[in-house]
Order: C-alpha cells, then sequence, then structure tokens
C-alpha cells in the first residue's frame, strides 16, 4: 500500500504544477498566427503563385549552395564518429532539460504551498485528491473480498504435492487463475468508479496510471508464482531449491515494481505537462536504474551460472563451454551497456533491433532446448525395440544401442548448427541468404551426400552383421540354439571383417570425392603401395591364400584331430594365417599355413578304430576269430559304447605273421574322435575272454640256434650263470 501512496503523491505534485509549465507557449509556435497559415494555403492554391514560389525557393537554394564552402568527402568512419557526437549532444540536451526540471522544483513547491493557501485551489485539490482515493480504494477493497473469497480453495491447491507432472501443471493453473481473479476484480472495481466519481483532467490520467501499474505488477507476479512456486516446493515445475526460488522471485519482484511504476510515472508525468526533454532524461535515468540491478543480479551470481555453463566437464565442446564460463557476466555486463547506449543516444533503429534480436535469441533457445528434449526422448524411444523384436533378434537392440550416443549427439549437433544460424540470422548476418546462394547450396548438398553415404553404409554394415549374428546364433523351433559347423563360424566372421574393410575403403573414397579431393592418386598410390607390401610380404600372403583355400574347402574344423607339418593333436584355433594344434602331452603347436604341405584329419565325418590281434603260432585262427566277433558285439550292446559304435565289427583276416605271433586285423566303425576309446574297451574285453579261454597272447620272444654236427647232433651249449660264478670266485680267494 505504501507504493500507491508514494506513487500517488508524485502524480499528484505533477498535476498541480502543471500550470505553470503549460503558462509559456513553446517556442516553435511564437511568431506564427492564423493570417500567417491562411496567406500560405492561398498562395498554395493558386498555381501561378505556387510556381513563383517554388522559383523563389530554388533560387534561394542554389545560392545557399553556393554560399556554403565546399566540404571534404567524409568516410564511414568520420560519418560514425559526427552521428556520435550529433547523439551524445542530444542526450546532453536532455540532461541539461532534466536538470531544468529539477532547478524548477522550488518553484513548483512554492506554487503548491500558494495553492494550498487559496482556500478554493486547496479544496480543489482535496477533492481531486480524494476522487482518487476513493477510486483506489474501491479496487483494493474488491480485490481483499475476492481474495478472501478464494483463500480455501487456493490453500487446498497449495496443500496438495503431486508427483504427476500433468497433474501439478493444472494445479498450476488453477492457482494461478484464483490469483488473476482478485487483480481482475481490482481492475474492475477501480475503472467502475473511476466512471463514476472518479475526477476529472489531470485527475484521471494521474489514476489510469495508477491503475494501470498496479494491473501488470500484479499479472506479472502471479505468472512469477504460477512458473516459480517460491513457497509450495511440492507445485514447482523445475527443480529449484526454496533458496533459489526465492530468490529469482524476489529479483522479478524488484524489477518488475521499479520499472513499471517508474514507466507509467514519467509517462504520466508527461500527459500532465512535463517537457520532451525531461520526459526522455527521467525514461533513461529509469532504463540506467533497470540495468544496474541487472548487473547487480550478474555480478550476485556469477559463480553459480560459471558452474551452470561449465557443467560436468563433458557434453559438445567442453573447452569453450569452460572458457565462456569464465567470463560470461563481462560479456552480459558490455551487452548491456551497449544496448543501453544505443537506446539512450537514439540510434535509428538501434534499440528497437537489439531488442528484438535478444527476444528472438531467447526464442530460439528455449525452442531449441525443448526440441533437444524431444529429440533425445525421440531417439531413446526409437532404439527400444518391442519384447517381440527382442525375441525375434535378442542381439539387435545392444547393436542399436551403441548408436544411440551417435544419433544423440548428431541429432543434438544439428540442433545447435541450426540454432547458431538463426542467431546469426536475427543479429544482422544475412546467412540464409548465403544458403540459398549457388556456393551454399553446394555446401549444403555435398554435406548432405556424405551425411547420406555415411548413414547408408552403418545400415548396410548393420544389416550384414545382424543377419551374420542371427545365422551363428539361430535357434529351433524348441528356442534350442542351432549348432553351426566350424566353418560357418570360422568363415562368416571373416567374411564380415572383409566386408567392413571394404565398406570403409567405399566410404572413404566416396567422402573424399564429394569434399572435392581427387582420389585418382591415392587409389594409385594404394596400389603401388599394395604391390609393394605384396612382393615384402610373399610368406604372410601365402599363408593367407592357403589359409583361405583350406577353410572354403572346410578341410580343417576346431575339434579336429589332424596331422600336419609332422605335429598332430586337436585343432584349437583356426585363423586366417595359422592353425593351433594342442598334442596329447598339452602341448601347443603354431603352424603357419605355408608349411602345410598336407594335411590328415583323423576326425572327418566318422573314424575306424583299427585292431591288429596278436595270438600265439599254436592257437586255431578260425576259433579266435569267432571269438573277435563275439567281443565285437558285446561291446556294441554295452550302454557305454553303442552309441559310439555306428557298425558291427570287420574281421579283415589274418593280416601278417610277426616273429612271435600271427596278427589277425580288424576294424569298428565309431563316430568321430570315439575311435581311441572304442578300442581300448575292445582291448578291455578281448583281454578278459582271451584269459577265459586260454588264448595266447604272446610276448616279443627269440629261438637261439648253435648249429649241429654233421650226424646232425647239436653241440652242447657252454651256459655259465654269472652269479655262480661269483661265488666261484670268491671261493678261490683267501680269507683275509
Amino acid at each position: 500500500m505504501y507504493r500507491f501512496l508514494a506513487v500517488l503523491t508524485i502524480l499528484f505534485g505533477v498535476s498541480v504544477a502543471t500550470p505553470i509549465q503549460a503558462a509559456d507557449p513553446a517556442p516553435d509556435q511564437k511568431g506564427v498566427s492564423a493570417q500567417n497559415l491562411e496567406n500560405l494555403v492561398q498562395t498554395l492554391e493558386n498555381p501561378d503563385r505556387r510556381d513563383a514560389l517554388l522559383d523563389d525557393l530554388r533560387t534561394l537554394l542554389e545560392a545557399k549552395r553556393e554560399a556554403q564552402p565546399p566540404q571534404a568527402e567524409t568516410g564511414a568512419g568520420a560519418a560514425l564518429l559526427a552521428n556520435l557526437s550529433e547523439r551524445v549532444g542530444a542526450v546532453s540536451k536532455q540532461l541539461v532539460a532534466a536538470a531544468s526540471v529539477l532547478v524548477d522544483l522550488p518553484r513548483m513547491a512554492g506554487t503548491i504551498v500558494d495553492g494550498l493557501e487559496n482556500t478554493e485551489q486547496r479544496n480543489l485539490w482535496l477533492e481531486m485528491l480524494a476522487r482518487i482515493v476513493v477510486v483506489l480504494l474501491a479496487g483494493f477493497a474488491a480485490a481483499f473480498l475476492l481474495r478472501r473469497a478464494l483463500q480455501r480453495p487456493r490453500d487446498a491447491i497449495e496443500s496438495r504435492a503431486e508427483d504427476d507432472v500433468s497433474l501439478t501443471i493444472v494445479l498450476l493453473l488453477t492457482r494461478t487463475l484464483l490469483d488473476l481473479l482478485p487483480i481482475a476484480g481490482f481492475a474492475a472495481a477501480s475503472f467502475g468508479a473511476l466512471t463514476v466519481i472518479g475526477p476529472d483532467g489531470d485527475g484521471r490520467i494521474a489514476t489510469v496510471a495508477l491503475i494501470d501499474a498496479n494491473v501488470i505488477v500484479g499479472a506479472v507476479l502471479a505468472l512469477s508464482r504460477m512458473f516459480l512456486a517460491p513457497v509450495i516446493a511440492g507445485l514447482r515445475l523445475f527443480p529449484l531449491e526454496n533458496e533459489t526460488a526465492n530468490y529469482i522471485f524476489i529479483w522479478i519482484k524488484r524489477l518488475t515494481i521499479l520499472s513499471v511504476y517508474g514507466y507509467f510515472i514519467i509517462q504520466a508525468a508527461m500527459l500532465l505537462g512535463l517537457p520532451l526533454p525531461a520526459y526522455n532524461a527521467l525514461l533513461k535515468l529509469l532504463g540506467l536504474a533497470v540495468g544496474l540491478l541487472l548487473i547487480m543480479i550478474a555480478l550476485q551470481n556469477r559463480q553459480n551460472v560459471a558452474e551452470c555453463i561449465r557443467g560436468d566437464g563433458g557434453g559438445p565442446l567442453p573447452v569453450l563451454r569452460r572458457r565462456f564460463a569464465d567470463i560470461w557476466h563481462i560479456l552480459f555486463i558490455i551487452y548491456l551497456l551497449c544496448s543501453f547506449a544505443s537506446w539512450a543516444l537514439e540510434i535509428n533503429g538501434g534499440f528497437e533491433f537489439v531488442a528484438q534480436a535478444t527476444a528472438l535469441t531467447i526464442v530460439i533457445i528455449v525452442v531449441g532446448r525443448i526440441l533437444e528434449l524431444a529429440i533425445r526422448s525421440g531417439v531413446q524411444r526409437a532404439f527400444t525395440l518391442g519384447r517381440e523384436m527382442n525375441t525375434r533378434l535378442p542381439g539387435l537392440e545392444a547393436r542399436a544401442n551403441r548408436y544411440l550416443p551417435i544419433v544423440q549427439t548428431a541429432g543434438r549437433s544439428a540442433l545447435y548448427l541450426f540454432a547458431f544460424l538463426g542467431v546469426l540470422q536475427v543479429w544482422g548476418l544475412d546467412v540464409y541468404s548465403w544458403i540459398a546462394s549457388p556456393s551454399g547450396r553446394a555446401v549444403i548438398g555435398r554435406v548432405v551426400t556424405v551425411a547420406l553415404v555415411v548413414v547408408a553404409a552403418i545400415a548396410i554394415w548393420e544389416t550384414v552383421s545382424a543377419l551374420i549374428e542371427r545365422s551363428l546364433t539361430a535357434k529351433d523351433g524348441e528356442g534350442n540354439t542351432v549348432t553351426r559347423s566350424q566353418r560357418m563360424r570360422t568363415l562368416l566372421p571373416l567374411l564380415r571383417n572383409a566386408f567392413l574393410v571394404l565398406l570403409v575403403v567405399l566410404v572413404t573414397m566416396t567422402v573424399l570425392s564429394e569434399l572435392g579431393l581427387n582420389i585418382a592418386p591415392l587409389l594409385a598410390g594404394a596400389g603401388v603401395v599394395g604391390l609393394a607390401i605384396g612382393f615384402g610380404a610373399q610368406t604372410l600372403v601365402k599363408d593367407v591364400i592357403t589359409g583361405l583355400f583350406i577353410l572354403i574347402e572346410d578341410t580343417i574344423s576346431v575339434g579336429d584331430v589332424v596331422d600336419v607339418a609332422g605335429h598332430s593333436g586337436v585343432v584349437e584355433a583356426v585363423t586366417i594365417r595359422t592353425i593351433r594344434l594342442r598334442d596329447i602331452s598339452g602341448t601347443v603347436h603354431i603352424i603357419p599355413f605355408s608349411d602345410v604341405t598336407s594335411i590328415e584329419n583323423l576326425t572327418r565325418d566318422f573314424a575306424f578304430a583299427l585292431l591288429d590281434i596278436g595270438i600265439a603260432y599254436r592257437e586255431d585262427t578260425d576259433a579266435v576269430i569267432e571269438v573277435i566277433k563275439t567281443i565285437g558285439a558285446e561291446l556294441r550292446e554295452n550302454p557305454d559304447f553303442s552309441n559310439r559304435i555306428m557298425e558291427d565289427i570287420q574281421i579283415l583276416g589274418l593280416d601278417r605273421f610277426d616273429d612271435s605271433a600271427v596278427i589277425i586285423r580288424a576294424r569298428i566303425k565309431t563316430q568321430p574322435l570315439q575311435q581311441w576309446a572304442v578300442r581300448r574297451g575292445f582291448n578291455l574285453l578281448m583281454k578278459r575272454r582271451f584269459d577265459e579261454l586260454g588264448i595266447e597272447i604272446p610276448f616279443p620272444h627269440q629261438t637261439i640256434y648253435f648249429g649241429e654236427d654233421k650226424e646232425g647232433n647239436a653241440p652242447p651249449a657252454p651256459v655259465r650263470l654269472m652269479h655262480d660264478a661269483a661265488r666261484s670266485k670268491a671261493a678261490e680267494e683267501p680269507s683275509s
């Protein structure tokens, strides 16, 4: 209430001092009478007199030009200095006029005192002041009653704190409507009272100014309470602390009261007779005060805003953000000073341009921020696959999410670029004209082409990679993973890598060509370098080519037992250049394909457990063969070996005669890698059965022949045991 009384006092003082200002005629109006204007009109209406007047004016203008000394042509800098000097001079005149008004204050005060001593004048003033007070009191009473009537629903809204953003927005809008109703009641009651009992003339102007100022201030504060919610944290839309929200609301309140009431007071004073230079000077002083308050706010929050600008050190352009965070307050102060200078110096269209550009810049930043959040949410939703798609392609979402940061960064970068170009456009740099020019269209076309090529390459690569992974991890109808051959598990990743290299080379060449580079020397140089590398790495090339054909022909797979380059063992890994074996002792052998001349694969498709069975020469071979068949049948019926044996035992017959045994050869067809286990199982059963039947499995022995005489008798063999000889020698030695 106190601020309204202060404003009312100021306006009332200006209104009562108006006759003093209006008593003196304006200098421009002296010497101009109605008769002069009538003569000028008659001259212009008469064609002959008008032509004569024009001839006289042209003669005077030519004489004026001849009388003036020639002026040197001035450059842009001199013109700018002259214009600036003229603006500074105009501002100086305005300040002088404002100072004259201040000097004239004692005379205004004397006029007010004289008016108060005059009973008639004092009664007139008191009546006008009483009417103004009654009008304002009617508005305040209406606002008070409405505020009391709406207090209960307002408290009910403020007591609710909802987590739902939509419901919170509805509650805030409802509370803001309840805040605006008393302001509307104040305006309706005030203007209604003004129509009925309001003062006339200068008093009406002051009253309307007070009503308008109060309505605007109340509306701005109501909207500020809606967005900041300084008292009720549960209805606050933005993540602000209570202290921060109250701080922002207090400064909005101060700036609004100063600017709105100050502007309406100065405006009403001009309507009541304040000279135009003084009016302009007071407006500039008001703008200076608002600017100083903004500078104060910037200095108070320098560190907090700098930390927000720096962020967490990530994001785009971290170095530029850190540098801008250190000097943002200086740039803001310079901006305020330049804006105030363009307005105070009344540069033609300067302040309007700065204000419009600033407003559009804020709109671009706000819209850009909203679009950034929308892009982030839309990209996140686009990269989230449904349950059905995840079931069909289980690894696709994980692969797609690898590109999520890249897509978000690209979207933000494009948005930042368009926002930056928009800011440059509103600040006078006509970038859109350059974009519409042939050179601009050419640059944009190349950029779009490069982007499309890169996106298409990524899409092709991901499609091929997804198909390969789907083929390697395919599942049957029951959900079991289909076992792929080692050939596919080796060749498909190899083909994927080769396709990636080819795709990268093609995309790189295409991008360089679109950027205007001549790729013919690059292709020629790549061919020469490739030829030199081929000659210098013949062994490596031989390894790669041999390994490629071995993999294509599916000669070796991981898990096979092979014999290559004099080494045998289980294949643990096959690359494009080497094969890795682990023998039965655990030793690992790395064999380059260039050393592989022949390959013995012992486990391809099926195997044979080869059996060479030795029996004594005195045994009946036919009976032994029947026993071997019985052992083979018994082994195949054994549950431990039934799944490993593919066919019955095959008796190949009596194979050879060794020194101490007759060899019968047989074989059993088995699954790959099972021939050794089957052979060991057969040998165990054969030993037991031969022992039961008394079939001799001879060990190696020799027959020593000492010759014979002519009668056919063998001579005796002199044999002496070594331990007997040693005992006889000990007996012959004398005892000690």
